[in-house]
């Protein structure tokens, strides 16, 4: 009985697995750039519950890379919109390249991507994806 009882206790207390970016189903935005002679990608995905993943070059899945203040995401969620970026379209890669996608819930991509040469993406969007990728850097 004890053993039963200790089973349950283990089983109600566990805390469920995360749910990795293609499975989740809240908003989250991709982010990254890639290209050059390497091809390599650095590729993010934020999570509007705060979870940062990094899918490392050449790899298919996601890593758990860190966890950012709840109300810094909720501002970059919040400045998609009022920055007009979810009213952006233009895809323009180019032999290097900076991307960002924006999805919510179980909704479609919407993807804005630039660095084709003498293509001048939009400041707002520069400017949101500096901070974004910055903010994926170690804190010195």
């Amino acid at each position: 009985m004890l053993l039963a009882a200790i089973t349950l206790f283990v089983c109600f207390s566990c805390k469920p697995a995360s749910v990795f970016p293609a499975k989740y189903r809240g908003d989250q935005i991709h982010f990254g750039q890639g290209g050059g002679f390497s091809g390599a990608v650095a590729y993010y995905a934020l999570l509007d519950d705060g979870r940062v993943y990094q899918k490392p070059f050449g790899d298919t899945t996601f890593a758990l890379l860190d966890t950012w203040d709840k109300h810094f995401v909720s501002q970059m969620f919040d400045n998609y919109h009022l920055l007009g970026l979810d009213t952006i379209h233009y895809y323009e890669p180019g032999d290097l390249y900076y991307f960002i996608q924006f999805r919510s819930g179980d909704g479609p991509f919407h993807r804005i991507g630039w660095g084709k040469p003498g293509f001048k993406a939009d400041q707002n969007v520069v400017t949101y994806y500096n901070l974004l990728f910055k903010s994926t850097k170690p804190k010195s």
